[in-house]
């Protein structure tokens, strides 16, 4: 039986500071958004894999490839176990399926005029407008569940091809087996296994496709869970939490949880992953019946 994913996301075209402000920022709700940086911006029109193979196809990138490697399911992906030039990856993707990703690409770093192609809309304060980061992956590629470590609001875009995003709001976290100190869960959510994980028949999400020309706003904290339908480019723009506590998580999960989980790994080995499974079961049967 699959996970109950009842809830779509709403589709805009076009909206206003008040309107996001008060449907969707202040109540964190999720939505997407046609067009969000405007009909005419360059960015939707000029960011294709021909572009990026002419300006950019003789870099070397790092691929990720979690089926080709061994899964780390409780930490997050900091460096790349392969390297190619871009350009090949790019004719790699478009060529078929492939489960090889690469993520947190900063396209900016090498072309600083690409910031030229697209302006934030006022709709959100504190925006993170100079620390975009692109994706690129091939029909078949995931991205595991996850919540980001820095727990800011996220705008994704999809320029090319589409994805399918699975979305939980954080209430969820104890029943989706959240790992201590991590940011991860190793529940799959394709084929969820309840008899191991029985706290996941409470668990309710939002199922949606982001197409070309949409940005999804994923709020503070959410998980997700992204599939690859298609070869797709996207990138995403980050936006701090209005809400202090948000904020403060995150500074907690990037600048002591990740490291201190780094040093009990490496002192503790596999029992450290173990026991960390062990919490997490222990933590999703509290939330389903209580203390156990």
């Amino acid at each position: 039986m699959p996970l109950l994913l009842t809830k779509g996301v709403e589709k805009l075209h076009g909206i206003n500071r008040h309107e996001f402000q008060e449907k969707f920022m202040i109540p964190q709700r999720p939505v997407i958004i046609k067009n969000l940086f405007g009909d005419d911006a360059p960015v939707y029109s000029k960011w294709t894999f021909d572009f990026f193979k002419k300006e950019l196809g003789h870099l070397d990138v790092g691929i990720f490839d979690v089926e080709g490697t061994k899964r780390q399911d409780d930490r997050s992906y900091k460096s790349a176990p392969q390297n190619m030039k871009f350009s090949a990856y790019l004719d790699l993707i478009q060529k078929g399926p492939t489960s090889k990703r690469l993520f947190l690409f900063n396209v900016f770093k090498h072309r600083k005029d690409l910031f030229n192609d697209f302006e934030f809309p006022d709709i959100a304060d504190r925006v993170l407008r100079k620390v975009p980061m692109a994706f690129f992956g091939g029909a078949g590629a995931v991205t595991r569940i996850h919540r980001d470590m820095d727990n800011s609001n996220v705008f994704l875009t999809e320029l090319y091809g589409k994805k399918r995003v699975v979305l939980f709001h954080p209430k969820y976290s104890e029943m989706l087996y959240r790992l201590p100190f991590s940011t991860h869960t190793y529940i799959d959510i394709n084929n969820p296994d309840y008899d191991r994980f029985p706290a996941l028949d409470k668990v309710e999400g939002y199922d949606c496709i982001l197409e070309a020309g949409e940005t999804l706003f994923m709020p503070s904290g959410w998980w997700h869970h992204i599939e690859y339908q298609t070869a797709g480019i996207g990138f995403s723009v980050r936006a701090i939490s209005p809400k202090t506590k948000d904020f403060l998580i995150g500074l907690y999960q990037i600048g002591l949880l990740t490291h201190l989980d780094e040093i009990l790994r490496l002192v503790l080995g596999d029992r450290w992953y173990e026991y960390k499974k062990t919490l997490a079961e222990r933590r999703a049967l509290n939330a389903l019946y209580g203390s156990v």
